[in-house]
């Protein structure tokens, strides 16, 4: 079965219901999609909606005005290029990563910054990553991008929870399911970052390249 066909229909399942999730109900909403055919990650998604564990990572996000990437192939069977353009306070900030594929999960690392990631069920037109990051000497980066924000060690673990789409708005029903998603990850409250139509998203090619040692 086609893999949004199959997410489509689990939509469908999760909406008759608004309570909690069982185990089993949480059990599809956060079992990692196959990466096998990785087309479907290819092209532009904006960042949408956003959670994180971590409160020098929620720093960036409250400054995050908009975010998009465009996931391209390289000449590498086993990677990815990806590109991405963020506007921070205004500014529009623009970076390039390698993406590395070991069976369904996808690893990135820039600068002291790692993160592997699985991509969750969804619906048509979106994609949901949770991701684990380990990123060390943070505070160096929050002082660069001028990001008020507390950093407690050297190196630190977080989790976070990201809804990209084709396009920049959602339903309702969809919020609902990516909300149902996330409690089932431990994130009941509010979304640390929602997408706001007023900031606009950079243009490709108009940020400021970062160059990450």
């Amino acid at each position: 079965m086609n893999l949004w066909i199959s997410s489509q229909l689990l939509v469908v399942g999760l909406f008759l219901s608004t309570s909690a999730q069982s185990p089993e109900e949480c059990q599809l909403l956060v079992t990692p999609l196959s990466l096998a055919n990785r087309s479907m990650l290819y092209g532009r998604w904006n960042f949408i909606v956003g959670y994180t564990d971590s409160d020098a990572f929620n720093a960036i996000l409250k400054v995050t005005e908009s975010s998009w990437m465009n996931v391209n192939a390289s000449s590498s069977p086993d990677e990815d290029v990806v590109s991405q353009e963020e506007k921070l306070n205004g500014t529009c900030l623009a970076a390039s990563v390698n993406v590395a594929y070991d069976d369904n999960i996808a690893t990135t690392s820039i600068g002291n910054i790692t993160s592997k990631f699985h991509v969750l069920p969804s619906f048509d037109g979106c994609m949901i990553m949770n991701i684990n990051t380990t990123a060390r000497d943070l505070d160096k980066l929050l002082h660069v991008l001028n990001i008020e924000g507390e950093v407690t060690g050297d190196e630190i673990n977080l989790r976070a929870l990201y809804l990209m789409c084709r396009v920049s708005t959602l339903t309702d029903s969809e919020m609902e399911y990516f909300k149902k998603q996330a409690s089932c990850l431990g994130f009941s409250r509010e979304p640390d970052f929602l997408y706001d139509h007023k900031n606009g998203f950079c243009a490709e090619g108009e940020g400021i390249k970062m160059k990450f040692d």
